[in-house]
């Protein structure tokens, strides 16, 4: 992959700023699925998008088709995005 392929694949950093503010404040969430909501097994259901409560990390799927991995509970942030043209995001803290 040149260097032009590389900069077309650059994820915007307000894309990810914008999954991390939905997984910080998780807006509306609520235990239930309303109408509108993402169809599916989840634990709890919120403005944007859903969560799955696994041992030790949390999946958050969104309704633009991205999906957020979160470990949790453990003593550092790590955070996983992939989104829907497959480039995927880390964060994790050292």
């Amino acid at each position: 992959m040149n260097l032009s392929e590389r900069f077309e694949r650059r994820v915007p950093e307000r894309l990810v700023a914008d999954v991390l503010k939905l997984i910080a404040n998780e807006p509306q969430r609520r235990s239930a699925a309303v109408a509108g909501d993402l169809p599916g097994q989840f634990d709890y259901w919120f403005d944007g998008g859903a969560a799955k409560i696994e041992t030790g990390y949390i999946v958050y799927r969104f309704v633009d088709g991205t999906t957020a991995v979160v470990g949790n509970p453990i003593p550092l942030l790590s955070i996983s995005i992939e989104f829907t043209n497959g480039s995927r995001v880390r964060v994790q803290q050292e």
